[in-house]
């Protein structure tokens, strides 16, 4: 101590003299907190979220923005005024804004790829129908190319999927959808035949004035349902048996004139009976084919232009052997055995009826239902 005079007394005052600030008063130190909030921006980055929440993540990072620019303001003051409880406040609204963020990203990122997921499975069973259909109504090579490329395509939906990168799945989804539809047109007026109201009463009509017809004059007759690929004889009404046929390369269509490949449909006879030696196919039984309203059709498809002036109407449709797998002209094959029992049967002038078919509940219409649905 040093010791001053002071109005002749002598008094003692410390060596130095300090001055002490409380932590009250001290500065606080820089949130830390801002880099927590940066990973989150991160993390919602890394999952889109500019893509799933644009304008919710806009706001977002405006807030971290706002957030640094506080914080930069904060620290150019005098150490000893800096406050951060209101920057404290505001990040952990912020934080709780981006957890939250990110929550609803991750919903729509799985719901997006639930949705992918479920439109591939879609385009697979669209395949599936159109291959066989394709090949089942002869399609030609120009439609099973269309759906290779169809396939290539959701083979590569399909690898972007697992790569979680589903907008790019989703952009090949859409090109598989419309290569497809190419490749659909090949035979969608096809499979509308098979689900026309019209027509669908048209050859049920057929086929009951048919089977009264066996019943009325007690004779047999045979009845040929395309979309089922089979023969039915009838006898007094009844069915006696029932084999399965194959039919022209265009088989399910309506013959319209000659090299169509298509199988003629309406109500005909039997004219004659060939032999075994006297046909191509083993045996064979001619049909009236063209009839009068065969002969009406052609004309007026020629008149609409459907088919070319030099066309020809078309005849020598059969029902022969050969078997049922053989594709034909135009005509209707069965095996061999049973072309041996159906011979013994009929008769010149028994009544041969072909139809597409006798109700909606045929496998064109369904695949048409298929191929109806929307991805």
């Amino acid at each position: 101590m040093r010791k001053f005079l002071h109005y002749g007394r002598a008094i003692a005052l410390p060596l130095t003299i300090s001055i002490y600030f409380s932590p009250a008063c001290n500065s606080s130190l820089p949130p830390p907190e801002i880099k927590l909030i940066e990973n989150v921006d991160l993390e919602l980055h890394k999952n889109d979220a500019a893509k799933y929440t644009p304008g919710e993540y806009s706001k977002f990072k405006m807030d971290i923005e706002n957030l640094k620019d506080t914080i930069i303001q904060e620290e150019s003051k005098f150490s000893w005024f800096r406050n951060y409880e209101p920057i404290y406040n505001k990040m952990k609204g912020t934080m709780s804004n981006g957890e939250e963020l990110l929550k609803i990203v991750h919903e729509n990122r799985n719901k997006k790829k639930e949705e992918v997921l479920i439109k591939i499975k879609k385009l697979e069973e669209r395949v599936k129908i159109i291959d066989e259909l394709t090949l089942t109504v002869n399609a030609g090579i120009s439609a099973r190319k269309r759906l290779t490329i169809g396939i290539l395509t959701i083979d590569d939906a399909k690898k972007f999927y697992k790569s979680s990168m589903f907008d790019s799945a989703s952009e090949k989804i859409e090109d598989a959808s419309a290569i497809l539809g190419n490749t659909e047109k090949s035979i969608i007026s096809l499979l509308r035949r098979y689900s026309h109201n019209g027509l669908i009463e048209k050859w049920k009509k057929y086929v009951r004035d048919t089977i009264e017809e066996t019943k009325n004059k007690n004779i047999t007759a045979i009845i040929i349902n395309k979309a089922e690929r089979k023969l039915t004889l009838f006898k007094h009404g009844k069915a006696v048996f029932t084999f399965t046929v194959g039919l022209g390369k265009n088989g399910y269509k309506d013959k319209l004139f000659s090299g169509d490949g298509a199988t003629p449909e309406g109500r005909y006879r039997i004219i004659k009976k060939l032999g075994e030696g006297e046909s191509k196919y083993y045996k064979a039984l001619l049909l009236d084919y063209p009839n009068q309203e065969d002969k009406k059709e052609f004309l007026k498809a020629k008149k609409r232009g459907l088919i070319s002036k030099m066309a020809r109407i078309g005849s020598l449709i059969e029902i022969h052997g050969g078997g049922k797998d053989i594709t034909t002209y135009g005509c209707i094959a069965i095996e061999n055995h049973h072309m041996d029992k159906l011979f013994e049967m009929v008769d010149i002038e028994t009544p041969v009826t072909i139809v597409g078919a006798i109700s909606h509940d045929n496998k064109f219409n369904y695949s048409l239902k298929g191929l109806e649905r929307p991805l």
